[in-house]
């Protein structure tokens, strides 16, 4: 071998002794890694199944604008359409088959029930429609229609869970039709009145304002009931602010309202949240005609408590990577985050500790040789028989062979030569014993 790859060659034992320490600190790595991964949260479903309502409504409109903006992220999503909202929570919670996600009227969701679900958030109001004919009018008091057929909905959904509550213990009674056939029944005088729980927009509205026979109800004691029914709020409909050239409706008119939002199971997956709130951000950032900008998507009006993600988002905004990247690829940086921040954690300390460790390995390799040379010094100083010093330095010649067939990296050669280099001042020592003996 020449002597350039002679420098060049690792001692026998050079790279062993590395590999040993660096190999144990990324084995550790590795093992981490794999307890850590089960607590990473899973990567986003790829379908889900949204509870709407009857076709035609509202709540069918905003399920397909959901679906179509959560297909932009590879999510398929199967809408299921109910009676309403009342269904909607009676499917969130089944054992078999049951919604991930579902739009729910506020008043619907019973305190045990809201245990058991969680909000992401309110998205709009719902006023509490309710038309009468003409030669009708409601009875004093409280403001409750006596002796009338009022049209409240199909069993199941949120305007009937909504009526019996406001309406128990009056003298009325309730047909459960709702839609655009509680539309039709009150147009045909089937029914005295009819009450519809419904954003402005809803495609039920218009034949009823434009019904001359009709009248919308001004709620008297609309405060009042907002005060003992917290899921209640007082909303004010502006004269012409369903139809502004035919001036619909006629005057301004105080109603109550519910808020819909979207709700979810507590196992839903919760890196759904963020997404939602920013579709719905971007579909009603500018309001609505009761809602001003950035009033919805809200925190605010939720029975079910809020999902911690959502009040996180509500609280700061999306974190950094969902602001500037991809919403995909954010969430995919987040999930490796969570796995590599507890990582790097562990990593720091270890691989700053390996360095040191690896140096105190190599060096003890030199070191334990002092203990060595000190005990046969002391024997030196305590020698007197000639026959104890040839002891002595047959001890020494067996160490030097010891210490010379003592291997450590190259950038530790100084320190092995310095313990020869010792090594060789006791045998010197040791040889000006010996002749000044003989």
């Amino acid at each position: 071998m020449a002597e350039s790859e002679r420098a060049r060659a690792p001692l026998p034992g050079e790279q062993g002794l590395g590999i040993k320490v660096w190999g144990t600190a990324i084995m550790i790595c590795v093992v981490a890694g794999f307890l850590i991964w089960p607590m990473v949260p899973p990567s986003l479903p790829e379908s889900i199944r949204i509870g709407t309502g009857p076709d035609g409504g509202v709540y069918a409109r905003v399920g397909l604008r959901l679906k179509d903006r959560l297909a932009d992220q590879g999510i398929d999503v199967e809408l299921v359409p109910s009676s309403g909202a009342a269904e909607n929570v009676r499917n969130l919670l089944r054992d078999d088959e049951p919604l991930d996600l579902a739009l729910v009227q506020s008043g619907c969701i019973s305190e045990a029930e809201a245990t058991r679900l969680r909000s992401v958030a309110s998205v709009f109001y719902e006023p509490c429609w309710v038309f009468y004919r003409k030669e009708k009018k409601p009875a004093a008091g409280r403001g409750a229609l006596l002796d009338w057929r009022i049209a409240v909905g199909p069993p199941g959904s949120g305007p009937n869970e909504l009526a019996h509550r406001l309406l128990e213990g009056d003298d009325v009674e309730m047909v459960e039709i709702g839609g655009m056939e509680a539309v039709r029944a009150l147009q045909n005088d089937e029914v005295d009145a009819a009450l519809l729980v419904t954003s402005i927009d809803s495609a039920w509205l218009p034949p009823l304002f434009e019904d001359p026979r009709l009248i919308l109800h001004d709620f008297p004691l609309a405060e009042a009931m907002s005060r003992h029914y917290r899921f209640l709020k007082v909303i004010q409909i502006p004269r012409g602010v369903a139809d502004l050239r035919k001036g619909l409706p006629p005057q301004d008119t105080t109603v109550i309202a519910t808020t819909a939002s979207l709700v979810m199971r507590r196992d839903t997956h919760s890196g759904l949240v963020p997404l939602l709130i920013e579709i719905c951000e971007d579909e009603l950032e500018q309001g609505g005609l009761l809602s001003e900008p950035g009033e919805f998507p809200s925190e605010h009006h939720v029975d079910a408590p809020l999902a911690e993600e959502a009040a996180r988002y509500f609280r700061r905004g999306p974190s950094f990577l969902y602001r500037y990247l991809p919403f995909r690829l954010a969430h995919l940086l987040t999930r490796l985050m969570l796995l590599i921040l507890p990582l790097l954690t562990l990593l720091y300390p270890l691989f700053k500790s390996a360095g040191p460790l690896y140096r105190w390995l190599v060096l003890r390799r030199v070191y334990r040789w002092y203990r060595v040379l000190r005990a046969l010094e002391a024997e030196l100083d305590q020698v007197s028989d000639p026959a104890d010093l040839s002891a002595v330095e047959k001890d020494l010649e067996r160490v030097d062979e010891e210490i010379r067939a003592t291997n450590v990296p190259s950038r530790f050669a100084a320190d092995l030569y310095q313990l020869r280099q010792h090594h060789r001042l006791l045998m010197l020592r040791c040889h000006s014993l010996r002749d000044a003996a003989g």
